[in-house]
């Protein structure tokens, strides 16, 4: 058997069922076959990714099943649409649906593996290179990562290309070719075969060189994220960033700990020059000034000395609704739940409105612009604030008040106003 089938298991983490992305292709294929033999302990799954932008994907999906078939492993094929877009990277949008799919059918704590090697790793550090990535982007492919509820573990990178043909070879291994890896148009392939085999007449190991390079990235981007999750939690909470303890900082330090925070709010990154206008246009504003920056999938305000990050807003609300309480409503902005112990009384049942502000609104005497002012509501929110009526009389505010009519001591309804983190 092959030396690595001696470690191939050795850095999952403990799991009841592994998975395998299985392609049909050199380096998905010696993966299966890799485990068939070793019939680890626990159950063992393929999962096919169907792409449909190849004529040949139909018998590429029955080919992988039959294989499965020989080997005595379940096999479940997923077809996923791609996105095909102007300006969008096919190659990317087509990583973007498999890894979703694959996430959608990981169990908490299973673990799939995939059949990335040493010429891949070298690829993406090349490809991040070309883009002007930072660290994190040089670090290339972690060997193990979470995805979803699930873990994602690439076994086979510390192997080249041309190894893995050996092993395949000498085990009389027979797999698909995918004819559009040979398509130079797209920036890997034309790395693969124009781009390192040059590099390779002056350098043999090339692959391996540059996938150890990736690993010392890997390895200064942690040491990055420790100090930013130092910094964080001297100079912010989850939900926001306090700008007087921020500003304390050099700016490469800043630039690290926004990018950190941002990524552990499950917010897409900014760009470099969007990051740049969150410090001139945001940071740097006067305290009463509401500056926003925007990107694609997020954006980033500021209330007070605080910064706030949170996913692109919709549009700010203009119809009323219907609510038939206590059911829990969908709104523009999150969504409205009712739950007992609070000061509202109301009968189960009850039709009511949601109505969104249009200015001069009084709850019990006072403004509501006072009031949402008073109670620290961010300026972005109060446009989708929830303002609960009962024919034609504003008779609760979630998290703000009731007017006095409807409050009972005990017994009574709590209404909150979930915003589905856009808070953040």
């Amino acid at each position: 058997m092959p030396h690595f089938l001696e470690t191939l298991l050795g850095i999952c983490p403990p799991t009841q069922r592994l998975w395998i992305a299985y392609s049909g292709g050199l380096d998905s294929h010696l993966l299966l076959y890799a485990l068939a033999q070793l019939r680890p302990p626990f159950e063992l799954r393929a999962i096919h990714i169907h792409h449909g932008l190849h004529a040949q994907a139909d018998n590429w999906a029955k080919h992988c099943q039959e294989v499965c078939q020989v080997f005595k492993i379940a096999c479940e094929v997923k077809r996923v649409k791609v996105r095909l877009a102007p300006r969008e990277s096919l190659e990317a949008n087509a990583r973007s649906a498999r890894y979703d799919a694959i996430g959608q059918i990981l169990a908490p704590d299973d673990v799939v593996l995939t059949a990335q090697h040493a010429d891949d790793q070298a690829e993406t550090l090349l490809l991040q290179l070309l883009r002007g990535a930072g660290v994190a982007g040089l670090a290339a492919m972690p060997p193990i990562s979470r995805l979803a509820k699930g873990w994602l573990v690439r076994p086979l990178l510390a192997y080249t290309r041309a190894q893995l043909e050996d092993y395949a070879r000498q085990a009389n291994l027979h797999w698909i070719e995918d004819s559009s890896n040979a398509d130079t148009r797209f920036a890997r392939n034309f790395l693969r075969h124009e781009i390192i085999p040059l590099l390779e007449q002056r350098w043999p190991r090339v692959s391996l060189m540059l996938s150890r390079s990736a690993r010392h990235q890997a390895e200064a981007d942690e040491l990055l994220q420790i100090l930013a999750q130092e910094d964080l939690q001297t100079g912010g909470t989850p939900s926001q960033l306090f700008l007087p303890a921020l500003s304390r900082l050099k700016p490469v330090r800043q630039r690290n700990v926004l990018r950190f925070w941002i990524k552990k709010l499950g917010l897409p990154l900014p760009s470099t020059v969007q990051l740049q206008h969150i410090f001139s246009d945001i940071v740097t504003a006067k305290a009463d000034r509401q500056p926003v920056v925007r990107w694609r999938g997020g954006e980033i305000r500021r209330y007070r000395d605080f910064l706030f990050a949170m996913p692109n807003l919709p549009p700010v609300p203009n119809q009323n609704l219907i609510w038939s309480f206590p059911e829990t409503l969908p709104l523009p902005l999150g969504e409205l739940r009712a739950v007992q112990g609070g000061r509202l009384k109301l009968k189960s049942g009850t039709s009511l409105q949601v109505r969104f502000r249009q200015g001069g609104e009084i709850l019990n005497g006072r403004a509501v612009k006072k009031l949402l002012q008073t109670a620290g509501l961010p300026p972005w929110q109060r446009p989708f604030i929830p303002l609960i009526y009962f024919e034609d009389t504003l008779i609760a505010i979630p998290n703000i008040g009731v007017a006095d009519e409807f409050v009972t001591q005990a017994g009574g309804w709590d209404i909150q106003w979930n915003k589905e983190n856009n808070d953040k």
